[in-house]
């Protein structure tokens, strides 16, 4: 099952994202891949966003950048192969017998591009940020979040123990991500130094070649003792936002791998290149106002649920997401929770879509506005056609600014968003429950009650029946409107790159990972 590590305002980034990129003009290509030997120096991956809008702070970001940062900075845990967590700066983990203290015993010998070393006074001084707003990777650990930290103590110069303020088995896998990130002490005494310069113990250090929002440019760091680990002296991350544009940076050996959208895989592979595919990304509209503050008619549930039956996902699939896969549920169909009883109970109906609004109130349906940005707006457009035929009226009004995307989720009813599930809990803690997509402040004891059992689970059966819970109140309050599942596409120069393997169910391979071809 795939997982979003993703935090609050980790997910805010993600969906910022989805409504902000733009496009750019195609990068040129068409013809086949370059067919001279390959140059097996240096990496190009050509991605869909700027990793580093935020600087080089990876607490300021989320999984979806996981990648890029994984070059710059080391872990307290790492993701294995496997998608499971295994050791990193942290060699060691143990819990108490309630599971309510994680004790980390760290790695020796660890240098930070400041000079600084590694020890618990450092690991200390990053997770004290956690109070920080700024820090999306920190906001599910802050006071008050679901996975609270209530007090870091150094045990030893190296150990450090962390507090929770109520169990939290399996935690360690979160510090696989960004959230286990840890900076230098330069940068955490002036974080503000971070917004141009990393300050980690990757394998990789920032080249000066680097154009910020353009490329990013990392050479092997030799100070790593597991820059050995990555096979590739130089990787450059290209900024290309317009998809057909990435798909042909790759077509024309401009780039080595390309994120792929599924309607460019099979102009893709018509050139030749390989392409490797991971389901799990649900692309969901999210009921921001549960409470009906900003639109009175998103306070019934049965308002939601028109919606859920007003929109013919399959018609939105086959006109723009060729390759995808209609979603019904609110898990991808790789989950534990995955059930296609929804399919049938959601499916497409007009008519039960108007019934329901007659219901609560509302016969002649009712008008609201929606936040768009330039990769959402053609999805948006569809779902107004099919929610205009059952009587409402959603404006789609494209963000003005960065701003204006952030604030959607307090001043608009729904958004828009792609979700990862790699972490349910993780999502569900860090963004359902209590995170961005809820600033009204709504409560579901379903939806509560099915994480908390969740989290709990100690087998593959009570994992299963409580994600069925979870996934299927999720999508029955409407507060998750499922529109498709996503495939992410790796596609890759054959002629230079071993086939690209994820890391377990997650989206985004390790940048370890990629090696040259045979």
């Amino acid at each position: 099952m795939k997982l979003l590590t993703t935090t609050a305002r980790g997910s805010a980034a993600v969906l910022t994202g989805a409504l902000l990129v733009g496009s750019l003009a195609a990068c040129g290509g068409g013809s086949s891949q370059a067919a001279a030997k390959a140059d097996t120096s240096s990496l190009t991956l050509a991605i869909d966003s700027d990793s580093a809008s935020f600087g080089f702070d990876p607490l300021r970001v989320s999984a979806a950048q996981r990648q890029f940062f994984e070059g710059l900075y080391d872990s307290l845990m790492t993701l294995q192969p496997d998608g499971s967590a295994g050791p990193g700066l942290a060699k060691e983990f143990t819990y108490n017998a309630d599971n309510t203290v994680l004790t980390l015993t760290l790695k020796d010998g660890v240098t930070f591009a400041d000079g600084s070393k590694l020890d618990a006074d450092l690991v200390k001084a990053n997770l004290d940020r956690r109070s920080d707003p700024a820090l999306s990777a920190y906001s599910a650990v802050a006071k008050g979040g679901a996975q609270e930290i209530t007090s870091v103590d150094v045990v030893s110069p190296t150990q450090v123990a962390l507090t929770f303020a109520k169990p939290q088995p399996g935690f360690e896998k979160n510090l696989a991500s960004t959230t286990g990130m840890i900076v230098g002490k330069n940068g955490v005494t002036d974080t503000s130094t971070l917004a141009a310069t990393p300050d980690g113990s990757g394998p990789y250090t920032l080249d000066p070649s680097t154009v910020k929002g353009n490329k990013y440019v990392l050479v092997k760091n030799d100070k790593s003792p597991d820059a050995s680990k990555y096979a590739f002296k130089k990787v450059v991350f290209s900024v290309v936002l317009d998809p057909q544009a990435r798909a042909n940076a790759l077509v024309s050996g401009q780039a080595d791998v390309a994120m792929l959208t599924s309607n460019t895989v099979d102009f893709a592979k018509s050139k030749g290149v390989g392409v490797s595919q991971i389901g799990g990304t649900v692309n969901t509209m999210i009921s921001f106002d549960k409470t009906g503050k900003t639109a009175p008619a998103f306070g019934q549930e049965k308002v939601r649920q028109a919606i859920q039956y007003a929109i013919n996902r399959q018609a939105l699939v086959d006109a723009l997401h060729k390759g995808d896969i209609p979603a019904w549920n609110a898990l991808p169909k790789d989950s534990a929770g995955f059930t296609k009883d929804l399919e049938t109970k959601f499916a497409y109906s007009p008519e039960k879509a108007k019934s329901l609004l007659a219901e609560a109130g509302y016969p002649n349906g009712f008008e609201f506005t929606i936040i768009a940005g330039a990769q959402t707006q053609t999805d948006l457009q569809a779902v107004q056609k099919d929610l205009a035929a059952v009587g409402i009226t959603m404006n789609v009004k494209m963000a003005a600014s960065t701003d204006e995307a952030f604030a959607a989720v307090a001043t608009t009813p729904l958004g828009y968003a792609p979700l990862n599930w790699d972490n349910p809990v993780g999502v569900m803690y860090g963004a359902i429950l209590n995170g961005f997509t809820n600033v009204q402040k709504a409560t579901d004891d379903q939806l509560s009650a099915a994480t908390g059992e969740l989290a709990a689970a100690k087998d593959d059966a009570a994992v299963k029946a409580a994600a069925s819970k979870l996934n299927t109140r999720l999508v029955e309050s409407g507060w998750m409107i499922p529109l498709y599942e996503a495939l992410t596409n790796q596609g890759y120069n054959t002629k230079k790159v071993a086939q690209v393997k994820f890391a377990g169910t997650n989206a985004y391979p390790l940048l370890s990972s990629y090696t040259p071809a045979s």
